[in-house]
């Protein structure tokens, strides 16, 4: 799994939408340690495109969370591959094809 849909996946699970959002630090989320490079250049890109928030805890270290005016974006980048409305529209042709090739 990439870095990006691991900080998403890990913030999503710590998201209650009936709460202010929750905010932890990148250095708990799992893999983070063992490569810490690309997991803050992936943070930097969510930040970027704004679909996590960051601010200061109260020790000073940085602390993310989801944005929550953002969640569909964030639903869309972690759903699976075979969710996506090409590759569903893909299969239906292909379905398609195969049906009319048994017809002839």
């Amino acid at each position: 799994m990439t870095p990006k849909k691991t900080i998403l996946r890990e913030l999503s699970r710590a998201h209650d939408p009936a709460k202010s959002p929750t905010h932890i630090r990148p250095s708990t989320i799992t893999g983070f340690t063992a490569e810490p490079e690309r997991f803050q250049k992936a943070v930097n890109e969510l930040l970027k495109d704004r679909l996590i928030e960051g601010k200061r805890d109260d020790e000073g270290h940085m602390a993310i969370a989801l944005n929550a005016g953002r969640m569909d974006d964030v639903r869309r980048h972690l759903r699976p591959a075979w969710t996506h409305p090409a590759v569903i529209a893909v299969v239906i042709l292909l379905g398609a094809a195969g049906a009319a090739g048994l017809m002839l």
